[in-house]
């Protein structure tokens, strides 16, 4: 993650655009009042969806045992085709 003062990411706002969104990279811009972050809306998207998760309580729950039951061998899980069966009818 590259840090820059905000006038330099004003200066160069359309070229850190173009970098967070192609190759999802993450800019610290930075001011004496306080500083920000510059990330692409999908990174950012994704960020969010992460903390909806984890403030779900019985989500996260659920997710935990499934890692556990899966490390254990006690519950393997499901292959990969015949999780996304429907997924090749899309493609």
């Amino acid at each position: 993650m590259q840090a820059m003062s905000i006038s330099e990411g004003r200066e160069r706002l359309f070229e850190l655009r173009e970098k967070a969104i192609s190759d999802n990279e993450e800019f610290i811009l930075t001011h004496k009042d306080g500083n920000i972050v510059l990330i692409s809306m999908d990174e950012w998207e994704s960020y969010q969806e992460t903390m909806r998760l984890f403030g779900d309580i019985e989500a996260l729950k659920a997710l935990l045992e499934s890692f556990q039951k899966h490390d254990s061998k006690t519950n393997p899980g499901k292959p990969s085709e015949e999780v996304f069966s429907d997924f090749e009818i899309l493609c």
